[in-house]
């Protein structure tokens, strides 16, 4: 099979999965104990903590492990709003946003919040001017993705971070599809809150952070003991914690030795922002070469966010006169794994809000297509996937009239 579903989930890194097992067999104690194997798994959780503060830029207490990128969304919305109810009844946030975010401000808005919900544009770009123009005095929290989890565009997000700072708000930011593919410096990106969810870069699933910065007031959403700062009851999941570590150190951005210009030497290369590793723009080549032969050789295609910084690996395609769906079925049956957008969205079969929001039309909506692509994809599998998905276009549109 080939994988080109990646922003969905990635695959364990070998690396991970080796992390994992020392904390699963021989030292398995509970890190709230204080006997020699609870000492040992508190002093793992610890060292991974400090680890990703170290890749982020940030102090080591300020990483707050959760179950993943919906928690760590949720706690940073209702957990800061809960928290500073003199901070104001208003959020901002965009149509855009991953389900977890919009949901948690549609909640608050039952316990008296009024929400104001940017447009993108047709690119999917929230502009810091439009975020700076919905500021009203009682805006309390400004949540803006720092990528986009369907069309992978690259939102301003140091631009919106400081203009919520200007004005004294807090702004999260989720950066669940970020986090191991752009480089983040939290010593001089300005954010108050960000997510992160570690099966997105090569973790297992059912582990993420919330980076907090030092001085934030959080109202805990799971009460009991007193695990992590008292903001996030329960035990930790230690062997997980300690893959995540070991999968970001593994794919952050800087990470690898020899860093290469933003251009990496390809047409499209300027995408990749600030410096980036060899691995992102090994990446984007593969991205950029199924895109250009897609652009070559399928007719009345739109390739989605194009026109703005995007992920290296996210290629969206709405292609005219197919049905999304059934595409995927063809594609499925060649051996190769897409998607039709998002993996939340699509398990609930409804259109994509993010389609809509940019503006894109039926039959484009529907008719779109997402590849996703990781360092474990080769230039063959780029082309083998053109090949399937330009032939099965060809054979659906021609059944079709």
């Amino acid at each position: 099979m080939i994988y080109l579903d990646n922003a969905a989930t990635a695959r364990v890194k070998n690396e991970a999965y080796e992390a994992m097992l020392p904390f699963l067999k021989e030292q398995f104690g509970n890190p709230s104990s204080l006997h020699g194997p609870g000492l040992a798994a508190k002093k793992a959780m610890q060292s991974a903590r400090e680890r990703i503060a170290g890749i982020l830029g940030c102090e080591t207490n300020e990483i707050l492990f959760t179950s993943g990128g919906t928690e760590a969304d949720n706690l940073a919305v209702k957990g800061y709003l809960l928290a500073n109810p003199s901070k104001g009844k208003h959020i901002i946030t965009s149509a855009i946003e991953h389900p977890a975010v919009l949901r948690s401000c549609e909640f608050m808005k039952k316990l008296g919040y009024e929400l104001t919900v940017l447009k993108p544009d047709q690119n999917g770009i929230i502009s810091a001017e439009a975020a700076e123009r919905a500021i009203r005095p009682d805006s309390a929290l400004i949540s803006i993705q720092y990528a986009n989890n369907e069309i992978g565009v690259i939102e301003p997000v140091e631009e919106i971070a400081k203009a919520a700072a200007a004005h004294g708000i807090a702004f999260h930011t989720d950066a669940v599809q970020a986090a191991g593919q752009l480089p983040i410096d939290l010593k001089t990106l300005p954010v108050t809150m960000l997510s992160a969810s570690g099966h997105k870069f090569g973790a297992p699933k059912g582990i993420g952070f919330l980076y907090v910065r030092s001085g934030t007031k959080l109202e805990p959403l799971l009460h009991g003991g007193p695990q992590e700062k008292r903001l996030r009851a329960g035990t930790e999941n230690v062997p997980a914690i300690a893959a995540m570590a070991r999968a970001l150190e593994l794919t952050a951005c800087g990470s690898d030795s020899g860093s290469v210009n933003a251009d990496g030497g390809m047409s499209a290369g300027k995408e990749i922002p600030q410096t980036c590793s060899p691995t992102a723009a090994y990446i984007q080549s593969l991205r950029d070469h199924m895109e250009s032969r897609i652009r070559a050789e399928i007719p009345d295609v739109i390739i989605n966010g194009e026109g703005a910084p995007r992920l290296p690996g996210t290629l969206s395609v709405s292609i005219g006169g197919v049905e999304a769906a059934t595409v995927l079925v063809f594609l499925d049956l060649a051996g190769i794994a897409a998607s039709g957008g998002s993996a939340c969205s699509s398990a609930e079969n409804k259109p994509s809000e993010v389609l809509r929001a940019i503006g894109r039309e039926e039959p484009y909506r529907t008719g779109t297509v997402r590849f996703t692509f990781s360092a474990d994809n080769t230039k063959e599998e780029a082309d083998y996937a053109a090949d399937v998905l330009r032939e099965t276009v060809t054979k659906l549109r021609k059944a079709k009239f």
